[in-house]
């Protein structure tokens, strides 16, 4: 029952009264949150042909299963970030990558820009809370590159590129990093609802700092409580193309003008679940954010005098909203 324990010790806390029968509402929609969309762990086969891995304690994989674990990387972050774009134009490419899982967005981001710019001079820095002891092979084209980079870890400088991976609680790796400014994030935790200590206001705060005037933000998901965050800190946001998914996923950048539907911007502006994961020294556990969000959610349902239905997820592994 340790949903129900957190929760009365927030509401004692903050001294907020809730009605019986909407509690169990967000004791409900808490729990459905926590549940894992896949149980076990270890390697799976995705329908593309290429493989990915259970995390046994997010019930997730690291990939989509649907839309397989190369062309998640590709058209969910390296296509969207603009990358391809600067890569004949700049001298230097710095990426900021949040949730290395199993290196492969890292691998397909330097096969692709040395490609076309072997020249370009690449600064990647990786932040992950562990590194899974069991790791797939990537596909033929990028198997050396990301063999290198497992063999190195957590950090190497060759060939015009140099990573460096940060282990242990993101939150705190992410304080140590000075005087970088990324050209592209690649934003890949695990889902929002099950892992929000890497989503929320705080953290994105955080990231905001280490980003490139023209840099770009890309994520799978296109979770209210982060986009709400995004616009709070003065993004704009576009969706990104759908890949093993309902939805598509979101770009942010600074400048220019949201490009979003009317469907999609009315959710922000109305929806009680469009308000951001609050973290607010960085230290905040897991379940702990998520009954502050889902609190406050219904404080504004309450507010609002009635009751709108939850926000749908999509239990993709990584995709999930």
């Amino acid at each position: 029952m340790k949903v129900e324990r957190v929760i009365k010790v927030y509401l004692t806390r903050e001294g907020i009264d809730i009605p019986e029968e909407r509690l169990s509402s967000i004791v409900l929609e808490l729990k459905s949150w926590l549940k894992p969309s896949l149980e076990g762990s270890g390697i799976m086969k995705t329908q593309e042909g290429d493989f990915t891995l259970i995390h046994s304690h997010y019930g997730e994989p690291y990939h989509s299963l649907s839309a397989g674990a190369i062309r998640e990387c590709l058209e969910k972050f390296f296509n969207p970030s603009g990358l391809l774009e600067k890569v004949q134009s700049l001298k230097r490419i710095n990426i900021l990558d949040i949730g290395f899982g199993l290196g492969y967005n890292v691998a397909v981001a330097i096969k692709k820009l040395k490609e076309i710019n072997p020249l370009i001079e690449i600064e990647i820095i990786s932040l992950e809370k562990e590194v899974p002891a069991q790791i797939p092979p990537m596909p033929k084209e990028f198997r050396s590159i990301h063999k290198n980079i497992l063999e190195k870890l957590p950090s190497f400088e060759e060939d015009g590129v140099s990573f460096k991976l940060y282990l242990g609680d993101a939150r705190e790796s992410i304080k140590k990093i000075k005087d970088f400014e990324a050209h592209a994030v690649f934003h890949d935790g695990f889902s929002p609802y099950r892992n929000p200590e890497l989503w929320s206001l705080d953290f994105l705060k955080e990231i905001k700092r280490l980003m490139h005037k023209e840099g770009v933000w890309v994520s799978y998901t296109s979770s209210l409580p982060v986009r709400k965050a995004l616009k709070e800190l003065g993004f704009s946001l576009s969706t990104t193309k759908s890949v093993g998914r309902k939805r598509g996923g979101t770009k942010a950048y600074f400048g220019g003008v949201d490009e979003l539907s009317y469907e999609e911007e009315r959710k922000l502006l109305t929806s009680p679940y469009a308000i951001p994961f609050l973290d607010p020294y960085l230290n905040r556990e897991p379940l702990e954010i998520l009954v502050d969000y889902r609190v406050r959610v219904e404080l504004l349902k309450m507010a609002q005098g009635g009751l709108e239905p939850p926000t749908p997820r999509f239990s993709a592994g990584c995709s999930t909203n």
